[in-house]
């Protein structure tokens, strides 16, 4: 589903790579976690997948196929109709991505009639139902609320569910449970698994919580300063660590009783 080939990302006339010969290779329904500090160039390899590098950044080399097609020579009307269908993105406080001065239902009514010809009733109808299987109660009273009439946890799900109304192939989530308590890190985390369970849809998780990463992933990459530093299934990466980067992280995991939980 997913080939990304050595990319390199730059931005500007910085000499050093933001993001340095990275590849991976992805099945549909996967859930690949990428995990390591700020900095790391962990947000800066999602954006590159999705086409939306800020500022001067730009792919200086490799390539990035999605279903055998190469994603970087995309024009921009070929971009409007992948991002959203094809390729979805959660973003680390959903909250700050919604317009606070227009209702949520109106700014999701004009999402979906943006890739799907519907009328505002049946776009209206759709979104409440995604709210819906998002455990969002009462979803007509949330598409008439505006964002900050929301709490942290609600405006993520409301993000999950508009990155998830077409059923996109491929999901990038970057950082989605960083800004919320742990009760509703774990809800969130539960709800992307039922996703992919239901869709088929494969995940890439960006994260510094090795937890999380334990938890939901199917595979591990650990990136520092742009490069990868360890790679592996999840149980490769948790038993036995071939970098000394990863087995710190490992380490700062706190732990009960001699015990660590992951």
């Amino acid at each position: 589903m997913l080939d990304i080939k050595a990319i390199s990302v730059v931005y500007g006339k910085n000499p050093l790579p933001a993001v340095r010969d990275f590849s991976l290779q992805m099945k549909p329904g996967e859930i690949v976690s990428i995990v390591g500090e700020s900095g790391s160039g962990k947000t800066t390899l999602i954006r590159a997948v999705l086409g939306s590098l800020p500022g001067s950044g730009y792919i200086s080399r490799g390539d990035i196929l999605f279903e055998g097609r190469s994603l970087p020579g995309l024009g921009a009307e070929e971009w409007r109709d992948l991002r959203g269908t094809g390729i979805s993105m959660i973003f680390q406080d959903s909250g700050a991505m919604l317009n606070p001065v227009r209702r949520i239902g109106s700014q999701y009514v004009e999402y979906i009639r943006t890739h799907q010809k519907m009328t505002k009733k049946e776009a209206w109808a759709r979104g409440v139902e995604m709210l819906e299987r998002m455990r969002l109660p009462e979803g007509d009273h949330i598409m008439r609320s505006y964002p900050f009439q929301l709490s942290g946890g609600m405006r993520q799900r409301v993000g999950i569910a508009m990155a998830m109304t077409f059923q996109p192939k491929l999901l990038l989530a970057d950082e989605p449970t960083s800004a919320l308590d742990v009760t509703t890190q774990a809800q969130i985390v539960r709800q992307m698994l039922e996703l992919r369970d239901s869709c088929n849809t494969g995940i890439i998780v960006v994260t510094h919580n090795i937890g999380v990463a334990a938890y939901m992933a199917d595979r591990i990459v650990v990136m520092k300063e742009g490069n990868i530093v360890d790679a592996g299934t999840r149980e490769q990466i948790l038993r036995s660590p071939s970098g000394t980067y990863t087995r710190s992280l490992l380490d700062s995991v706190p732990s009960m009783g001699g015990e660590r939980f992951v």
